[in-house]
């Protein structure tokens, strides 16, 4: 299989466990399904055959960190993919309770909302879900845009399937040069019930021309089975990358169920 095959794959068997896993944690009492989820997530990952393991590996944060196609042992295979499930699972079941709510409320249609994913759409968007995780690692990251950060994680990774309630948007501030010339760039993650978009764009500014602010990526998705793509979704990825590995500023706005966190 080519490597968007492959990734597209992964991200269906890891819906699939996820989706089984928090089915199986919410039928314990809360306490004790804290304890066991990194258990289950254990059992699951050592059920699973060589071929689903490595496939698995392929679709998991572990393949960053490798440097070579040798997997090393099972052990170390397992390891990887334990890590990248049990991380899905917490980011699923942190958002659990906000489902269950949203279903409860009455005019909620589940059925309005139609996304249409073609190609390596998919690919690409558990890519964002995967650049967006690292932000939690941060020890500064305030409690709250921790929380957005991983709901709008938990979010993408659950495409094509829809997250009720959900209505966020997560901004990396990026800033370069001093009193002088200076370049800003901000990349922007938006996920309500009617549209995904993720886009990207900047400003020059020098004293002696004035300032030019220009959009550079623009990926949309919408709720009626239509998207609009306006740029690279490879060369918006490198850009957030970039942004990550330098000094950024970190903004969000959740209003999901009824939340606000800025």
């Amino acid at each position: 299989m080519k490597r968007y095959e492959v990734a597209r794959v992964a991200e269906a068997k890891y819906r699939d466990y996820v989706e089984q896993i928090v089915a199986r944690l919410k039928s314990l009492p809360e306490e004790e399904a804290d304890r066991q989820v990194e258990q289950i997530c254990l059992e699951t990952v050592r059920s699973c055959s060589e071929p689903e393991l490595k496939l698995l590996w392929f679709g998991s944060d572990a393949v960053l960190e490798h440097k070579d196609d040798n997997l090393g042992s099972r052990a170390d295979v397992e390891q990887g993919v334990l890590k990248e499930l049990h991380g899905r699972v917490r980011y699923a079941a942190g958002d659990a309770s906000l489902e269950c709510q949203e279903k409860e409320k009455p005019g909620v249609d589940e059925t309005a909302a139609s996304f249409h994913f073609a190609g390596d759409d998919l690919v690409f968007l558990s890519k964002v879900a995967r650049s967006l995780a690292l932000l939690t690692a941060q020890p500064d990251i305030a409690s709250e845009k921790a929380r957005a950060v991983r709901r709008a994680v938990a979010a993408l990774r659950k495409l094509p399937g829809l997250t009720p309630g959900i209505d966020l948007q997560i901004e990396v501030a990026h800033r370069m040069g001093g009193a002088g010339f200076s370049e800003s760039y901000s990349y922007k993650i938006k996920l309500d019930r009617q549209r995904i978009a993720i886009s990207s764009s900047g400003s020059q500014s020098d004293p002696a021309v004035g300032s030019e602010f220009f959009t550079l990526e623009s990926l949309q998705w919408f709720a009626n089975g239509q998207s609009e793509h306006n740029g690279n979704r490879d060369t918006w990825l490198e850009r957030l990358a970039y942004a990550l590995a330098r000094g950024y500023t970190l903004h969000v706005t959740d209003e999901s169920g009824g939340q606000a966190a800025v």
